[in-house]
């Protein structure tokens, strides 16, 4: 897919429902005296490094996947935990263990997290639920600023009531074209994803954000929370 036709896309779908935009496209270049070049890969590594870090708060996000399935992200400083919440499931992530439950009741099998790494996402299992870690976009947009002949576009838009910054990203790699756009609000919560990864086509965008974590969110027995509730 064209760059072109992926903003047509963009406009269309999941980001209309996350916020109305309140700024247009950045310009990638300066003209007459106006302001300075912005660098492609500060741009891009800025934002991964943004998503990769610790969280610098307590935040509970509600996001609307592709085909209108809600989902949850949950994340506590300290101690620093991850909660991922679907329908029919999740997948918990402590500084001890990596727990992940399915079914109704739910049944819940936990791997023990090794002594000297934190615990990651498995990417594969997110992804077959319409999600994305932080750490796994931060990835890809890594990757896209080492590729210096990829397109990078920049726009600031609200998402949930939250400023943000996007990038929309396209380019060739191993004879492949990729495509997909990211938004990062300045609380560094990943914001909103268009865009296929490991042949997967993922799209989501938040849709409530609260900056708070409740303990039960990271619960791994019943009674589990709804992921409706926020």
């Amino acid at each position: 897919m064209r760059p072109g036709e992926r903003r047509l896309r963009r406009h269309s779908t999941l980001l209309i429902l996350a916020g109305p935009i309140v700024a247009g496209l950045l310009a990638m270049t300066g003209c007459g005296g106006g302001t300075p070049p912005i660098d492609r890969t500060d741009l891009v590594n800025d934002l991964a490094a943004r998503l990769n870090q610790p969280p610098a708060a307590d935040y509970t996000a509600r996001y609307q996947l592709a085909g209108g399935a809600m989902a949850t992200v949950t994340q506590s400083k300290e101690p620093r935990r991850t909660a991922y919440r679907w329908t029919g499931g999740s997948m918990i992530l402590t500084p001890q263990a990596t727990t992940k439950c399915s079914g109704a009741p739910a049944v819940c099998t936990m791997t023990a997290a090794p002594a000297s790494a934190t615990p990651q996402a498995d990417a594969t299992e997110l992804l077959k639920h319409g999600l994305l870690s932080a750490q796994k976009v931060s990835a890809l947009l890594t990757a896209a600023a080492l590729d210096l002949r990829s397109d990078i576009q920049q726009r600031d838009t609200t998402i949930a009531g939250r400023p943000a910054s996007c990038v929309e990203v396209s380019g060739e790699k191993n004879g492949k074209n990729y495509d997909f756009e990211v938004c990062v609000t300045t609380d560094n919560v990943l914001g909103s994803f268009i865009g296929t990864v490991d042949g997967t086509p993922i799209e989501f965008a938040m849709t409530q954000y609260s900056a708070s974590a409740a303990e039960d969110s990271f619960a791994t027995t019943e009674p589990q929370p709804s992921i409706s509730a926020l």
